[in-house]
């Protein structure tokens, strides 16, 4: 059977859903759904969510067989076959979706399958239920969790342990000795354990490398962009918290740590042996110089540069808005006299003519 039809025979009902989740049911309890999809193009044995109001008006043409909604937003009784109440259908929504994602899984994979074309070294250790893809190299004692996917080309080196239920797409490398916690995702490209950026300055002004032992320590629920790097540490670890979020193309240097829950967005540069908090936000390509520490719970803004450490949590943008090219080289003239600038009315008003010459 096709694995896209065979995942379509099995589902959850919305009390499978709200004994895992939570949650009030109005209607059948036994309806079953296969997938979510948007409102406007759910079918029968799909579920929806309405997690916006604007999207209201097409409560009442959705062939949806499950509604995910908040009850003061409910339909009229009878308008779907089943409707579960909660205070936040979004996050609702993701987690219902990664049960059926579970599921489907579980329905489709019930031994452990090693496609033709790959390694897997003998003495390396698959769990129950683990698919390796076509071409894959997986090295002496490795370790993979149950119910982990390793797609097609990715290497994984010796020694490297990965937890249960973790999904590796394609593509990956996992270098020596990286220890990777459960239900990891790891996007394609990424690499995990490359050498840190480490060398020795001689009298002669030429280079020496140092080498990089340390390896990589990553928790659980984290997730690894695509074609982002985290370099292993010099001699201890470079670590990454539980259910800490890298995006794409994300430089993580050696000995950095992150901590749990911590969230980043793409192009982001992160130097040696910086320390960043639980709980952070950092905005797409800011860049954090090696050895500061951002305390939990802090805000960065995008396109910011963070020259010093943060030890109260807040939020920090660092970057100029965007203007007219003219209005810009007035900003960066104004702020280039600031420094020679005594701040008396005087010199305030001298200022302000300037900017209009």
């Amino acid at each position: 059977m096709d694995p896209l039809a065979q995942s379509r025979s099995h589902g959850l009902s919305a009390a499978d859903f709200v004994a895992a989740i939570g949650g009030t049911i109005e209607g059948d309890p036994h309806c079953r759904v296969q997938r979510f999809a948007p409102l406007a193009v759910a079918v029968e044995g799909e579920a929806s969510f309405l997690a916006h109001p604007r999207f209201q008006p097409q409560l009442a043409s959705s062939q949806a067989s499950l509604l995910v909604v908040r009850e003061q937003d409910a339909p009229p009784k009878n308008t779907f076959r089943a409707v579960i109440l909660t205070q936040d259908p979004y996050l609702y929504f993701a987690q219902a979706s990664a049960l059926l994602l579970s599921r489907h899984r579980r329905a489709e994979v019930n031994e452990t399958v090693v496609q033709p074309g790959a390694q897997v070294s003998s003495a390396a250790r698959l769990g129950s239920r683990v698919r390796v893809g076509a071409g894959s190299v997986i090295e002496a004692g490795a370790q993979i969790g149950d119910d982990s996917d390793i797609g097609a080309l990715c290497h994984i080196g010796g020694g490297v342990r990965i937890g249960a239920a973790a999904m590796i797409h394609a593509r990956v490398t996992i270098s020596a000795g990286v220890v990777i916690g459960d239900r990891a995702v790891i996007q394609s490209g990424a690499v995990i354990g490359s050498e840190g950026f480490g060398f020795a300055v001689t009298p002669d002004q030429t280079w020496v490398k140092i080498p990089q032992l340390g390896g990589v320590v990553i928790g659980d629920d984290v997730e690894v962009g695509a074609n982002t790097v985290i370099d292993a540490g010099t001699l201890t670890p470079t670590r990454i918290g539980n259910g800490v979020k890298l995006d794409n193309l994300i430089q993580v240097a050696h000995n950095v740590e992150i901590g749990d829950h911590t969230a980043i967005a793409g192009c982001v540069g992160i130097a040696g042996s910086a320390k960043i908090g639980r709980h952070c936000q950092i905005g797409g390509a800011a860049g954090i110089l090696g050895h500061l520490e951002i305390a939990d719970g802090t805000i960065i803004g995008p396109m910011s540069l963070v020259m010093s450490s943060i030890l109260t949590p807040g939020k920090y943008v660092g970057v100029m808005p965007l203007q007219p090219h003219r209005d810009w080289q007035r900003s960066a003239a104004q702020i280039r006299r600031l420094a020679r600038q005594r701040t008396t009315p005087e010199n305030n008003r001298r200022l302000g003519d300037d900017d209009h010459s």
